[in-house]
């Protein structure tokens, strides 16, 4: 039975192989009649739509552009050449809601908020004086770009021939100036140079008004991004009274000659030329080279189906070499020219509720090939960034946003401009016309009047209904930064909740009410983050402790190897000659720590090692491992959790351990080496380890190093047992109390926060404070007073 079973077998695969060699032949044979079908359906169709006016190829194209732009891009390019794309310590948020129609005028805050935390305590504040030091670094570089965006149209040389690979570097020059010029505006107004604002103010308006993008999608997107920021600049800006009526004129004027619509049909052209160059060269590539007949056999023997699948892979490669991408080409064409119909026709709409009942506007229908290609796959990738880089809107519904925008800072100009005539706004917006608008202005969203109305303070709200045409009253949408998350609620291509709008200025107790909320929500974070980590840092203590007799145990040697510093051996290198002498010791002699008592124990423990401090000091480094994971070197839990490297006075190097971060017993102790040589080669090693037994009752977190001169100081300690009282001294460095604070714990967790508030209500000012604990365990009676953190 089992012999007719093996017979089978090989009979089954003789069959398949058979199979497989005639599958082989043919598909060797091309279908030279298809083949020549589909490139005539190809010709015909290029040929048809060049007849149409459309463009087909990517030699239709020329991005290149005179000597004088050349020049003018040289200029701005230099202003931003070898810095980091976001240069300054943070670029302020210029629209920074507050309620549902209001924004901080930044300029006239004392300070700036940072956009992302940092420093201890995640602090959120920047002072002027540090923009001023960032933003000023390139400062001839960034005049002679002003000087440029206003001397003439923005265009950039590039290679259209690129197709989907063209380099667009200089999209995030521009967005990186345009942020830059903004913050000079700001800082300028700020000091009360009102000259200086306007020239940043209006050559960050032209990088957008005067700016001849190329027709690739990324690029409208960008200046409609810039367009937004400019916005943002302009309302700030305009929070400052008494603009001469000549600068207002010229900056509407500006915004008046911008069209956002007409070149967008233009990017689905450049798309539809480089998406066919790209299936042209995947109908180019050549089949790969089958298997030898002896690697097909063993294959085959190894494996009966992967006769099948080798063969259905090269018959669907074969399948779309020969025809599958000639008729993928012809179908680019003709995709690419409905969708360029659709855009044509939807820039004519005169306002969005119009345009987006139109096909193709909402919602932007991807290719589908019927064969899996590269080519496809590309294609996907391309349509899931372009919807991200998109917000979850259209190019047309970006495109409107901007328009939005555009037509509210022009009506926001004129009534200004009205103000500065009259001396107050006008109670409508039809009083505007003639004299600082042709007509009232109108909004783009939805074909009505702009909404606009007083306020009893005399300032005004000014708003579109945007995107989704529904007048929410003139209520801000959500933060900027809170929007890509928002897609999870809303959806790709939803509209954003919110109007487009124009708000008012910001009280300053509002303002103060929400700085203190912010401070609140970043105190409870700060204090989450802190009890996360003391707890990460409490349940290493029996890992770490549970490995010392294996390090102990464990016999360490450094090798130098062939290591030396012109031609000196390491250990005669780094030996400190005061103490040794001429007596040269071995490495692991000298990385051999030897635990001196100072008298500050058992806060700090002190080991003294024969290593020169000012020779290691510029050669590398001395580090203490406390319980180091011998089998994971490069483990964070490998140090003392805060230790110092000082200068003995005899040239050693005393290694400081600060004990009470680390859980009280017996440690296993050593110090690594970090030794380069004079080719920058690096060596590093670990000496021998020894215990050294620590006996603080309370281990404290390493967030208890440091404090938030906002929020406070909070001290989290573990001690021993679970039942305890503890008394906590907070004095001045100089010995004068400040505040006392007694308090017990039932597991074992020591928790006080200290609001910087003394004992006779004086908010403590200072950078440093020194604090005494006294706990007491009344269940083994064990006590002590350590100096805390």
């Amino acid at each position: 039975m089992k012999i007719r079973l093996a017979n089978l077998c090989w009979e089954i695969v003789w069959i398949l192989v058979v199979f497989g060699v005639i599958c082989a032949v043919l598909l060797s044979r091309p279908d030279k009649n298809a083949q020549k079908a589909a490139q005539k359906a190809v010709e015909a169709t290029r040929l048809a739509l060049r007849q149409q006016g459309f463009k087909t190829d990517l030699a239709d194209f020329d991005f290149s552009t005179s000597a004088e732009l050349r020049a003018r891009e040289a200029i701005l390019r230099n202003a931003v050449a070898n810095r980091n794309p976001n240069p300054f310590v943070d670029h302020p948020n210029l629209m920074e809601a507050v309620g549902t129609n209001s924004a901080i005028v930044v300029w006239k805050q004392n300070s700036l908020k940072r956009q992302y935390s940092s420093g201890p305590g995640n602090n959120n504040e920047l002072n002027w004086d540090e923009f001023r030091d960032a933003i000023n670094e390139h400062q001839p570089e960034l005049d002679a770009a002003c000087n440029a965006a206003l001397s003439g149209p923005i265009r950039f040389n590039l290679n259209a021939s690129g197709g989907n690979g063209i380099l667009l570097p200089h999209l995030a020059m521009l967005k990186n100036l345009t942020q830059t010029f903004d913050s000079r505006a700001m800082l300028a107004l700020h000091d009360g140079n009102r000259d200086a604002a306007w020239t940043n103010l209006l050559a960050s308006t032209r990088l957008v008004t005067v700016w001849e993008p190329e027709p690739v999608e990324i690029s409208h997107l960008v200046r409609f991004g810039d367009m937004k920021l400019v916005f943002n600049a302009t309302w700030q800006a305009l929070q400052a009274d008494g603009w001469p009526d000549e600068q207002l004129a010229r900056l509407q004027s500006e915004w008046e000659s911008v069209d956002f619509f007409t070149n967008l049909p233009e990017t689905v052209a450049f798309k539809r030329a480089s998406d066919v160059a790209v299936c042209q060269r995947g109908g180019q590539e050549h089949l790969e080279p089958s298997p030898t007949l002896t690697d097909f056999l063993k294959e085959a023997l190894r494996s009966p189906f992967f006769i099948w699948s080798e063969l259905n892979h090269r018959w669907d490669r074969a399948n779309y070499l020969r025809h599958g991408s000639y008729e993928d080409e012809t179908n680019l064409f003709l995709f690419y020219r409905d969708r360029e119909l659709e855009l044509r026709n939807a820039v004519q709409a005169s306002t969005w509720s119009q345009m987006r009942q139109l096909p193709g506007v909402t919602k932007a229908l991807p290719f589908q090939s019927k064969y899996h290609s590269r080519m496809q796959a590309m294609l996907n990738v391309h349509a899931i960034s372009m919807r991200f880089q998109r917000e979850g809107s259209s190019i047309l519904g970006r495109a409107a946003e901007a328009e939005a925008r555009r037509r509210i800072l022009i009506a926001a100009i004129a009534l200004e401009r009205y103000r500065g005539k009259h001396g107050s706004y006008p109670n409508t917006l039809t009083e505007l016309a003639p004299e600082f608008l042709k007509n009232p202005p109108v909004d783009f969203m939805d074909g009505q009047p702009l909404r606009y109305r007083l306020t009893e303070d005399g300032h005004f709200v000014l708003y579109s209904v945007g995107l989704d045409c529904v007048d929410n009253g003139g209520q801000m949408p959500s933060p900027e930064r809170q929007r890509i998350p928002d897609f999870k609620s809303r959806g790709f291509g939803a509209p954003p909740k919110g109007d487009l709008v124009w708000p008012l200025p910001a009280a300053a107790a509002k303002v103060e009410a929400l700085r203190r909320k912010e401070t609140r929500a970043r105190e409870l974070q700060n204090l989450r983050e802190q009890e996360e980590e003391s707890e990460r840092e409490w349940n290493q203590s029996p890992l770490r402790q549970a490995r010392v007799g294996k390090i102990l145990a464990t016999k360490w040697s450094p090798d130098a190897g062939n290591m030396s510093y012109q031609g000196r051996p390491a250990n005669e290198d780094i030996h400190n000659g005061n103490v040794t002498g001429t007596n040269w010791l071995s490495l692991t002699e000298l990385l051999t720590p030897k635990q001196i008592i100072t008298g500050d124990e058992p806060e700090n423990v002190t080991f003294e090692v024969p290593v020169s401090y000012d020779v290691i000091t510029n050669r590398g480094g001395l580090t203490l491992l406390v319980d180091a994971d011998p089998d994971d070197p490069a483990t964070s839990d490998s140090g003392a959790k805060m230790q110092d490297c000082n200068r003995a006075t005899n040239g050693d190097c005393l290694l400081v351990w600060h004990s009470i971060y680390d859980p009280p017993g017996q440690h296993a102790v050593q110090v690594q080496l970090f030794w380069m040589n004079e080719k920058r080669g690096e060596f590093i090693g670990k000496g021998p380890a020894i215990s050294v037994v620590t006996s603080n009752l309370c281990q404290f977190s390493l967030a208890s190093a440091h404090f938030d001169p906002e929020t406070g100081a909070t001290f989290r300690a573990r001690l021993p047992e679970k039942n305890g009282q503890y008394t906590v001294e907070l004095n001045t460095t100089n010995g004068t109390r400040l505040k006392t604070i007694t308090g017990s714990t039932t597991n074992g967790v020591i928790k006080v926060h200290w609001d910087l508030m003394d004992d006779h209500g004086v908010r403590f000012t200072n950078d440093f404070f020194n604090s005494v604990f006294h706990s007491t365990l009344p269940d083994s009676g064990r006590s002590q007073t350590l100096k805390g953190p």
